[in-house]
């Protein structure tokens, strides 16, 4: 990538740079080798964090590096372990404040590589939306750069597998009938949305691989009294809804 050739360019001179000073003694306070090297490391993975939204690799690596300029900063009394703490209290708390934005920053950067893609060889991007029927056992939905709406309605369903890439997903099983003991959710993607709607007597249980990731259960309570569904599979950077209806199993 472009942006990885300039941001390490820009590093190696500025490191070169920083090296030089020191030894020539234009600084006015010495630092070792060690924290030169140091330095270094924690910058760059300062700026990956940054480059990557996160908020927990950007505090820590400037909690890391508050440390290692504690004497000259004035603050030995709270090394290591006030630093470390105030580190853990401010990624929890802006994790949370921040992870709206965090989603949005992400959905828009897909948005923007699908339009310089679709630019780049000559066509118009636009979020393609299909809305399908199925009444098959085993369901597939596939959503990339684009929208679905699924209407579930099987008589004995027992699989379904979701596959959301940069995009949104809705998937109706409030009219699906489980004629065995357990049915299978498997769910996998990235930087997507995914609203499942569950009737409120399924047994549901979450068992996912997820990465900055939201999982919300909504609707109406559960009862938990029908068969069992297990819900798995792995998901980066997105939302998954889990939404109960009141609609019987059997209509």
């Amino acid at each position: 990538m472009k942006w990885g050739r300039w941001f390490w360019g820009l590093f190696f001179l500025i490191s070169a740079g920083l090296l030089l000073a020191v030894k020539m003694g234009w600084l006015t306070y010495q630092f070792g080798a060690w924290t030169i090297v140091g330095t270094l490391i924690l910058a760059a993975l300062a700026i990956k964090s940054i480059a990557y939204f996160s908020v927990s690799g950007v505090i820590f690596s400037l909690a890391f590096m508050s440390m290692l300029y504690a004497k000259p900063l004035g603050i030995t009394g709270l090394v290591p372990w006030t630093i470390l703490g105030v580190a853990l209290l401010l990624s929890i708390g802006l994790s949370l404040v921040l992870q709206p934005l965090r989603h949005r920053f992400y959905r828009r950067h897909a948005y923007f590589m699908a339009n310089r893609w679709a630019s780049h060889h000559g066509r118009t991007f636009q979020g393609t939306t299909s809305t399908e029927t199925d009444h098959e056992s085993s369901v597939n939905v596939n959503v990339r750069l684009g929208n679905a709406v699924r209407y579930v309605q099987s008589e004995d369903f027992k699989q379904a597998n979701i596959n959301v890439t940069m995009g949104e997903a809705k998937i109706y099983f409030d009219k699906a009938r489980i004629n065995g003991d357990q049915a299978t959710i498997f769910l996998n993607g990235n930087m997507g949305e995914v609203d499942l709607y569950l009737p409120q007597d399924w047994n549901v249980d979450v068992e996912m691989d997820a990465t900055m990731i939201d999982i919300n259960e909504k609707g109406v309570k559960p009862t938990k009294t029908g068969p069992d569904v297990l819900i798995t599979g792995a998901f980066k950077m997105g939302d998954i809804d889990i939404i109960y209806t009141d609609v019987p199993q059997s209509a």
